[in-house]
């Protein structure tokens, strides 16, 4: 009976520190009403905190030196938020980084919980696209930069997105509008091995309708999910505009030679064209299949006389509506985007 009275113990023990380690961190608000407010406009936010959820408060009279602040009286591991915040004689009450009305529940609680969750520096972080801050969208493109360094040109489009996921820091995750497509058993057309991870996934996910979007989920760290189209608003592309004179970027594409192409399919003419170019050819299947275009079967011609590359792939593109792109990866490596001419 002892032996089990001590396991107990030392089981208590070992969970403890894990369940403190677990739960949300204690906010504490102390309100500074401006002169004048009234007792039970006072009472009213008492009440109104309750309803969020807020189990400290206390309302005082402001001072000329008060202002929205937001102090850690813990730890680092673990915090006890004080919140000092200032109620106006227009009923709105002032937090750091955000304003909220009397009733406004829905943004009050998204303002704790994201206090809560990711701390004091969240509350005034400047964010930009997908919602993440400079410093994390940074890091997300450093991480995207990686080349692969495998085949990819017949390969299981799944199995390509799991063996790049393996070579990155950042958590890759599948949501459910996702899982149908990527359980498939479409092959990778193209061959993308040395062109860097974030490009070679967006081109190998945009034929199965899905898109790569980094985010961050409240209390989490960023992650990589892989999402259907429809679901997201803003989506990692495939590859970027150029900063620099595309001459420089890509110089033999401004190569000139004598051509003549007569009446040859445009799959065996880009085929033929590739070594020479001595770029990857990336193809916007979507906009093919949309617009009914297939390249292994239309016929092109180009007149005989001396262009160069670029203007030889125009032409030959131009004639079933396609048109061609010169893009970097994120490590500046460039390649060919041919998509639609048209604009969605």
């Amino acid at each position: 009976m002892r032996q089990c009275t001590l396991c107990a113990g030392l089981l208590l023990l070992l969970v403890s520190p894990l369940s403190l380690e677990g739960a949300a961190p204690p906010v504490q608000f102390e309100l500074a009403a401006a002169p004048g407010f009234p007792a039970t406009g006072q009472r009213k936010w008492i009440d109104f905190m309750k309803q969020c959820g807020v189990t400290s408060i206390r309302i005082r009279g402001a001072k000329a030196s008060d202002e929205p602040e937001v102090d850690n009286l813990g730890t680092a591991a673990r915090p006890v938020y004080e919140v000092t915040g200032l109620i106006s004689t227009d009923n709105r009450l002032y937090l750091v980084g955000g304003t909220f009305r009397h009733g406004d529940k829905t943004g009050l609680v998204a303002w704790i919980n994201k206090l809560k969750a990711d701390g004091i520096e969240a509350l005034t972080a400047r964010t930009g696209a997908f919602g993440l801050t400079d410093k994390q969208l940074v890091m997300v493109h450093e991480q995207l930069t990686r080349p692969v360094r495998f085949s990819t040109r017949g390969q299981k489009s799944s199995e390509v997105v799991e063996r790049i996921a393996s070579q990155l820091d950042l958590r890759l995750t599948l949501d459910a509008s996702a899982r149908p497509a990527m359980a498939g058993s479409e092959l990778v057309v193209e061959e993308m091995q040395k062109l860097s991870s974030g490009t070679v996934l967006a081109a190998v996910l945009r034929p199965l309708g899905l898109v790569l979007v980094p985010d961050r989920p409240q209390g989490q760290s960023v992650r990589l999910l892989i999402t259907s189209t429809a679901s997201a608003r803003e989506s990692w592309p495939v590859g970027w505009p150029l900063k620099k004179i595309p001459g420089n970027v890509a110089p033999t594409l401004f190569k000139f030679l004598n051509v003549e192409i007569r009446n040859i399919v445009l799959q065996d003419a880009l085929d033929a064209l590739k070594p020479r170019i001595e770029l990857p050819m990336l193809m916007d299947h979507n906009a093919m299949v949309r617009y009914r275009i297939d390249p292994s079967t239309v016929k092109v011609t180009v007149p005989a006389g001396k262009t160069f590359y670029k203007k030889i792939l125009d032409r030959l593109l131009s004639q079933v509506g396609l048109t061609c792109q010169l893009r970097v990866d994120e490590a500046g490596k460039p390649f060919l985007w041919i998509t639609s001419a048209k604009k969605k």
